[in-house]
Order: structure tokens, then sequence, then C-alpha cells
């Protein structure tokens, strides 16, 4: 009698059945972790683009966004950007889009961002696409995510003051500044 050294049916298929699991407990993690990855760092280019800006409108026109006019921030931070699409009123608030698929939403009559008295903005780095719902982006001025969400989402609230942007509120600042997992 010969003696076989190769596996059965039934011990390849319950080891494709446990492959099978776990990639099925896994998967949804490393793609929920991707995705916030990347609106981590979609972020934190639009406060680089935000803050490039702002620098060079004070270097080149001598601006600062303190000396802005009322409703002058779309145009004020468009000079400098790659807007690919503007004049979008959604609700009061003026948004534009740029080159990058970023949405930034601005409140109508913005100026005189001080650092006592500083403007709100917020970008949407993700453009049109999900997961915020579409009534969820129009709130600039309210509904901002709580320090409660544990997610990172990809619609922020940015700060701009009278020398530049910086993240605004608990959200923000954790996708901003907290340590990648």
């Amino acid at each position: 009698m010969r003696k076989s050294s190769a596996f059965t049916l039934a011990e390849v298929l319950i080891t494709l059945a446990i492959i099978g699991v776990v990639a099925a407990m896994t998967i949804p993690g490393v793609i929920v972790r991707t995705n916030q990855q990347e609106f981590k760092t979609g972020f934190k280019k639009a406060l680089s683009v935000l803050n490039q800006a702002i620098t060079m409108n004070m270097a080149m026109d001598n601006e600062s966004p303190e000396d802005l006019a009322a409703g002058g921030m779309p145009e004020y931070l468009m000079r400098r950007m790659n807007v690919i699409q503007s004049d979008i009123t959604i609700g009061s608030n003026t948004a534009f889009y740029t080159a990058d698929g970023f949405r930034y939403e601005i409140p109508g009559g913005l100026a005189d961002c001080t650092a006592d008295d500083p403007c709100i903005i917020a970008v949407d780095v993700n453009g049109d696409r999900g997961p915020i719902s579409k009534d969820e982006r129009t709130k600039i001025t309210t509904g901002y995510p709580t320090s409660a969400d544990t997610n990172t989402i990809d619609f922020l609230a940015i700060m701009i003051t009278d020398t530049g942007a910086q993240p605004f509120g608990a959200v923000a600042q954790r996708t901003m500044y907290q340590a990648d997992k």
C-alpha cells in the first residue's frame, strides 16, 4: 500500500474557509483606515494651499485677510489658488473648486479676519463625493463635527486669521495633529 502525501479536498476547503473569514473580518477596517488617511492627507494639503495663498497675497499685494472688505475673502483666496470652478452659491455661502478636487466654502460677508476675531471657512477634501451628505456639507456655520466624533471625515473647518490658516475645532485639530495608528 502506498501512502499519499497530498492534502485532501476537505483540508484544502477548510483552509480556504478560514482564510475567507479572516479576510472578511479585516478588509473593512483596512478600507476605513485608508479613507481616513486620504482625508487627513487632503486636509493637510488644503491647509498648506491656503497658507501659501495668504502668504503670496501678503508678499505680492501687501494685503492680509484683515484688510478685506465684506465678502472679499473668496476673491482674495482664489487669486493665488488653482481654481477650476467658481461662482458657486450654496445657501448664503460662496464655494469654489480647486484642481486637486477640494471644495472650499466661505460664508457670505466675511471680512476682518484678525487674531481676535478669525474667519471660519470649510474645506471638503473629497469634493462632492461622500461620505458626508450634501445637506451636511452646506452647514458652514453650524453642524461642525464635535469632539465626540471618532472618525476622520472629509468636511473640516479652517480658521483664517490675519496671518494664516489653522485647523478649527476638535475634529480638525485631531485630523491634523493626531499620530497615525
